[in-house]
Order: C-alpha cells, then structure tokens, then sequence
C-alpha cells in the first residue's frame, strides 16, 4: 500500500526480509500472507528469486538502523497490515510488533493509532469484498 514510498534498495531489501519473518512468525505461512508477500515483491519492484532468507537475523538487526522517520510509519503500518492479514494476531506477531515499537521509539498512544487504523482498513476491506462479491 505505502511501499511505492520507498526508494532507497537497502529500506526496501529491510522490509522484505522484515516481512517473511513477521510471516513465518507462528510458525505456519496462510495463504492472505503469501498473498500479502507476492504483493510487496511487485510493489517493491525485487525479485524475489534474487533473495534467500534461509539464516534468520534478529528484528534489531534488520530495522535497528532506520531513521528516517517516514520509513518507520511505512514499515509498523505495513507489518500491522500483515500480521492482520490471516484474521490470527497472534503472540508471536505481537511481540514483533511490540518490539519494533521499542525500536522505532513510537509511545503507545502512536502505536495505537495505527494499529486501530490498521484494524478499520481491514474492516473495510472485508464489507467491500462483501458489496462486491455478494451486493444483495
């Protein structure tokens, strides 16, 4: 959705590899994810047969060294999209997010917002595919 706004190689090669792990997360890769996954490669404008992401680095190592502001919005708002995408924000998701927030230095207040933001988005996604799909 916001990817487009990242230009720079090494934010974009951060957010896919933030991406798989927060995907992988519990374990089991739904089918929305892989979707949401296929989705950030096009947008990311990378292959994907480009990348191998076989040795997991650390959440602190992947993101610890982004400042600039626009690019931390992008990355929570994106990774809240995903971790909601299989209807199961589950434990394992909720500790990523809550430490990018510490990384990112968001109060709960910031984070809040978004993550109610991200769960409206979803909800209007799911009556929209309902008008579409079904509009009786």
């Amino acid at each position: 959705m916001f990817l487009h706004f990242l230009h720079k190689k090494e934010h974009k090669e951060a957010f896919i590899e933030l991406a798989h792990l927060v995907a992988k997360a519990d374990g089991f890769l739904h089918r929305k994810e892989q979707g949401y996954l296929r989705a950030y490669w096009d947008e990311l404008e990378l292959s994907a047969a480009d990348y191998q992401f076989d040795t997991v680095r650390e959440l602190s190592e992947i993101i610890g060294d982004l400042q600039d502001e626009q690019v931390k919005n992008i990355f929570l708002v994106e990774i809240l999209l995903l971790t909601f995408a299989d209807g199961d924000y589950n434990d394992a998701e909720k500790q990523i997010t809550q430490e990018m927030k510490r990384l990112f230095g968001y109060s709960d207040e910031i984070y809040e917002t978004y993550r109610d933001w991200v769960i409206r988005m979803d909800k209007l996604k799911i009556e929209g595919m309902r008008l579409i799909l079904d509009p009786s």
